[in-house]
């Protein structure tokens, strides 16, 4: 029997061995480090794939220890190299990523990848297999591009997300197939994940503007901000996307993000591009229809959480900053959706609350740190950066609650409302709100996201409850 046989173990890298595109992870290391390489990049492509691969890895810094590997197929080929078969690592990646791969697993006898001159996918891949050990062998892959290597080999074992209809491909020629391994994860549960869905109830803040004007029953101005919702939560799941890949390293590093779909390997970065951009499209659609003012805000939110992503987030306080500012774009954008002149006291109590929050987020990582000296991952916060971040945090609480109060006092809230006197109670819940987070987070049992901490913690989610409906007593009562 073949499986009984001492016959060497072929392996695929890409989609095999680790479970993502090498060169796709070179690229965005690329793009991070070298950014403007990417004018010369698009004339190295027209020189072939070969040469192409090799401009990429010289100027990405690739690492072979924070992949994501499929650890079952790593299992049975270090099982089968003790018992003495011959392990082959052949590869369409470039040669030097495919020898640090090697080197870290310790579990290739020789290796067979591209170099500067040969592109060695399907066919060439094949023909460099059977230059180097001969005609006998057992291929290990996941893809269509290896049905070549499989209808020459003596064995095929089939792994990755396409292992059924690989199978049925395979089974059409004479090799038979001596295992499969199904690391398919991609179900819809895994693309929620993808694009946050939990994060889109930060858009919620859209309907602010139309609740403090007490106009939510105007069905038509309700029906608008629903649809700038979904124009907002589309843009901002497309972001989302774009920044787990840009930080794909960092996340890897991370004790819960190294869970995220793209960061884990359960989704791959072409998928993640296109998503993004699918993304995107629809939210600039919807934008558009809605009008070119609302479309105008939306592309600055863009814009700026893209300058976040990519850069500024690793700016100590600018980052926090911006997310708050972040946070009150959605609220002016809601004031745009239904012609809604927002106060400045509204808008800086938003500013200051959403700063507190954004303060929490960081307090949190900080805290859940073992070394004082080491950085957040992706970030340029220090454990020791707690002693300034904790009176940051707390005081623009502080000042947002006193903004509120001035809110509260000023001649056009009094207006709206037949009862000012009642808002004080939400004074006073929004500071047990905001503090038990503060208190949370200085315990160390505060989520990585404040909002799903919200989310979770019945108390807050009370309070929230509580609040709207004192607004509305204050209203009508």
């Amino acid at each position: 029997m073949v499986e009984q046989s001492n016959l060497p173990l072929v392996v695929d890298l890409d989609g095999t061995l680790i479970l993502t595109d090498s060169l796709h992870e070179s690229l965005i290391n690329m793009l991070k480090l070298h950014p403007f390489e990417i004018f010369r990049l698009i004339k190295v492509y027209f020189l072939g794939k070969a040469e192409f691969k090799k401009f990429v890895y010289e100027r990405s810094d690739f690492k072979a220890d924070n992949l994501p590997y499929c650890h079952e197929l790593i299992e049975y080929i270090q099982h089968e190299r003790q018992q003495g078969r011959k392990i082959i690592l052949a590869t369409a990646a470039y040669k030097q990523i495919a020898y640090k791969i090697s080197d870290f697993l310790q579990c290739f006898d020789e290796v067979i990848a591209t170099d500067a001159q040969n592109n060695l996918k399907g066919v060439n891949k094949f023909k460099a297999i059977e230059q180097k050990i001969g005609r006998e062998f057992i291929y290990i892959g996941d893809d269509y591009a290896d049905l070549p290597i499989w209808k020459e080999a003596s064995g095929a074992i089939i792994v990755g997300s396409k292992v059924n209809k690989l199978t049925r491909k395979v089974s059409q020629t004479e090799t038979p197939i001596l295992k499969e391994l199904s690391n398919d994860s991609t179900n819809v549960v895994t693309w929620l994940k993808a694009i946050r869905l939990h994060q889109w109830l930060k858009n919620i803040l859209l309907l602010v503007p139309l609740l403090t004007a007490f106009q939510f029953y105007d069905l038509h101005k309700l029906f608008l901000v629903a649809i700038a919702f979904i124009a907002f939560s589309l843009g901002a799941s497309a972001t989302y996307i774009l920044n787990d890949l840009w930080d794909l390293d960092n996340d890897r590093e991370h004790s819960s993000k190294k869970n995220r779909p793209f960061a884990s390997g359960r989704l791959s970065i072409a998928q993640g591009i296109k998503a993004s951009i699918l993304l995107l499209l629809s939210a600039v659609f919807i934008s558009v229809w809605i009008s070119w003012f609302f479309l105008s805000v939306f592309l600055l939110y863009l814009f700026i959480t893209t300058l976040y992503s990519l850069r500024l987030k690793q700016v100590v306080l600018l980052d926090i900053i911006i997310l708050s500012v972040l946070y009150t774009i959605r609220i002016f954008a809601g004031g745009v959706v239904i012609h809604i002149d927002l106060s400045y006291a509204l808008l800086a109590f938003s500013v200051l609350i959403f700063l507190s929050l954004a303060t929490v987020k960081r307090c949190a990582e900080l805290v859940s740190m073992h070394n004082n000296k080491s950085l957040i991952a992706g970030r340029g916060y220090m454990k020791s950066d707690l002693d300034i971040l904790w009176p940051l945090g707390i005081s623009t609480y502080i000042g947002a609650i006193i903004l509120f109060g001035l809110y509260i006092n000023a001649p056009e809230t009094i207006v709206h409302y037949k009862t000012p006197a009642l808002l004080w109670l939400v004074q006073l819940f929004m500071i047990y709100l905001i503090g038990n987070l503060w208190v949370m987070t200085k315990r160390g049992l505060m989520h990585d996201d404040p909002i799903v901490f919200f989310i979770q913690d019945k108390k807050s989610l009370i309070l929230l409850v509580l609040i709207i409906c004192v607004i509305l007593l204050a209203r009508y009562l």
